[in-house]
């Protein structure tokens, strides 16, 4: 059983990568000094000082006798790691089990290497070190004044690998690409004089010289109001070369790097895969793939919308280009506008050939001739290649082609069967125990704890889907007033489940209808049976076909039903169970019933019906699976799933 201890955003420990509940606020509290001194001794004054505001009460002693032995239940076979020591008690942490403890030994070789002229390997350092921030240090943890103070040590020494990162990637002349990130680091952080100096060099070397010298005066009387002070003389100096236009400012051209020279695509382009929870078998199959020594890797993860291909792939991705002098490089194959066609292979490959640091004018038209530059260019530096959402074979062969000698991973929805020399891996949803420690870790484990039932019940609505999952939990987190089983009540209800779960960045609708557009597009005779047959999901209500009640139900014969099914299947709207039998998903029957009930057949316009899952919404229009609504006449009550009511404080939002 393997232990992770992570300060470096809301409080967590896993026991063999799974979410443990950590009990309620003082003793969370408890939890972060012990961390923030892991292996030292942490008096009962200083406990007592961090846990309570002002006068303890004289339970106190007691109070954190009991907190003590609940983080060793918390624990499970580590109790021992929590040890009494006069006069207090000492959390051993041990190497590769603390965030805290990764980040500060990442920044500081990235800082050892910045010293020595090394700009690459600190980039590749402080980049590994950054990302392991999940949010404000602490964040779901109670403030007292002598934990707020341990902790504001932990921002400043983000904000010092911060400055590093932009003085590394200033010395590799990105001063364009990170004008935006800097502009926005600077708003967050703006009595940091060395940030500003970062932007106004950045600015400078862009030939914005007069945007550089008000940032000068931006910094100056943001200093002056917020600390009384004038810019120090770093800062003075920096507006003074500026104004003398010193040439020593403009850095030498880069070295156009050879075939064989290291080049880096920043980790930051992945976008970040979030918290992994339940993956720990996945994450190791795939390194192990993905760090093949004997040949490139080729690697294909396949599975339903919302499994968690793509956080599972970038995750792994993001652990291995760190150390890899080539880096990596990313794409998303998927478009999910309605009307904008998926990027063509063309387009990724003039995307890999800018960012490996071709000008645009030399990037040919030509796909046989991009695809023979990109291999040039990649030369033996060898980065790791994600291409994300994939629709099919054909966008996918020409761009291994094109970057053949790079281990590979590509994530899509079918399996791809027809690329050659590819290794198969499906995801599958998470175990049921790993979906409610997911869903526990966003709403609250303490909720989750004290009605177990509910929460197995939310996860079972949502399929054990990762990403219906993280809809279920952030929906949850914002409405505290929730009971989980009124939560889970209105999910059973098909009419409200897609409006639930489409919280915030989480479109589990759009990520659906995705699906459905691609089935739309077909011209062929098993594309049209197909689309029937969707249809015919939404109003039949089956749990599970078979060609037989296919053929039945759209009077067709059997052959052709067992190719609608299949192509339904391949697109993975539908499940296989067995020889001849298929599964139908609540999420997607919940869709379906919805294309059904708007009648959105192809050549059709879309339907004035009333919207599925509140009362009294009327349709306007119906864009990319997206229900554009307006007027109400009542929600449900999340207390009475399935009655309607006035509008109240604990009505679910649209």
């Amino acid at each position: 059983m393997t232990l992770r201890f992570n300060l470096l955003g809301p409080l967590q420990i896993r026991r063999s990568g799974r979410l443990v509940p950590l009990g309620p606020p003082k003793q969370r509290v408890v939890l972060a000094v012990l961390l923030l001194e892991a292996g030292r001794v942490v008096s009962l004054d200083r406990l007592t000082a961090a846990v309570w505001e002002g006068e303890p009460p004289r339970s106190a002693v007691a109070n954190l006798r009991t907190y003590v032995n609940r983080l060793r239940d918390v624990l499970g076979g580590h109790h021992d790691r929590l040890v009494a020591h006069a006069p207090g008690y000492t959390l051993e942490v041990r190497e590769g089990e603390s965030d805290i403890a990764d980040f500060t030994e990442y920044a500081r070789q990235g800082r050892a290497t910045l010293a020595v002229g090394d700009p690459r390997a600190a980039l590749r350092h402080l980049s590994a070190a950054l990302a392991l921030w999940r949010g404000t240090e602490a964040e779901d943890v109670p403030r007292t004044p002598e934990l707020s103070s341990r902790l504001a040590v932990l921002a400043e020494q983000r904000c010092l690998a911060m400055e590093d990162l932009a003085q590394a990637r200033l010395a590799l002349g990105e001063h364009a690409e990170m004008l935006h990130e800097l502009r926005e680091t600077v708003a967050e952080h703006p009595t940091r004089e060395r940030l500003w100096g970062h932007l106004m060099l950045a600015l400078y070397r862009t030939g914005d010289v007069a945007a550089a010298l008000a940032a000068y005066e931006r910094a100056r009387t943001v200093l002056r109001e917020d600390l009384g002070l004038e810019p120090g003389p770093d800062l003075v100096a920096l507006q003074r070369r500026m104004l003398n236009r010193d040439p020593g400012l403009v850095p030498a051209p880069a070295r156009r790097p050879g075939p064989s020279g290291a080049r880096r695509v920043l980790p930051r382009m992945i976008p970040s895969p979030g918290d992994l929870v339940g993956r720990d078998r996945e994450v190791k199959e795939l390194a192990r793939l993905a760090g093949e020594t004997r040949r490139p890797a080729r690697i294909v993860l396949h599975g339903p919308g919302g499994v968690g291909k793509s956080a599972l792939a970038r995750h792994v991705l993001r652990l291995l280009s760190a150390e890899r002098p080539g880096g990596h490089l990313y794409a998303d194959l998927q478009d999910v506008r309605p009307g904008v066609p998926p990027p063509d292979p063309s387009r990724v490959m003039t995307c890999f050939l800018t960012a490996l640091g071709v000008p645009a004018e030399r990037i040919p038209r030509d796909p046989v001739q991009a695809a023979e530059v990109l291999r040039l260019r990649i030369g033996d530096d060898a980065p790791l290649v994600l291409l994300d959402n994939a629709l099919d074979d054909g966008q996918v062969r020409p761009l291994l082609t094109a970057c053949d000698g790079c281990p590979v991973v590509v994530t899509s929805r079918a399996m791809l069967s027809t690329l050659e020399g590819t290794e198969h891996v499906e995801i599958l949803p998470l175990p049921g125990d790993a979906a409610r420690d997911l869903l526990a870790g966003l709403c609250g484990t303490e909720r989750a704890d004290a009605d177990p039932a509910a929460a197995n019940r939310i996860a079972e609505l949502c399929e054990c889907l990762p990403r219906p999952l993280r809809a279920a939990g952030t929906r949850l987190a914002a409405r505290r007033e929730w009971s989980l089983a009124a939560f889970a009540g209105l999910l059973a209800d098909e009419r409200h489940r897609m409006d639930l779960l489409g919280n915030g960045d989480l479109p589990i609708r759009e990520s659906i209808d995705a699906d459905y557009r691609v089935l739309l597009s077909g011209t062929g005779p098993v594309d049209s049976a197909a689309v029937e047959l969707f249809h015919h999901l939404g109003t039949a209500q089956a749990a599970e076909l078979t060609p037989a009640d296919v053929a039945r139900s759209l009077a067709c014969d059997t052959v052709t039903a067992s190719a609608a099914l299949g192509r339904l299947a391949d697109l993975r709207l539908i499940e296989p169970v067995e020889q001849a039998r298929y599964r139908v998903g609540g999420l997607v029957r919940c869709f379906a019933s919805e294309v059904a009930r708007n009648e959105r057949v192809p050549g059709r316009p879309a339907a004035r019906h009333p919207a599925p899952g509140f009362p009294g919404w009327a349709v306007l229009e119906r864009s990319g699976g997206r229900l554009i609504a307006q007027g109400h006449a009542g929600r449900p009550d999340p207390e009475r799933p399935g009655a309607a009511s006035g509008p109240r404080s604990g009505s679910p939002q649209r």
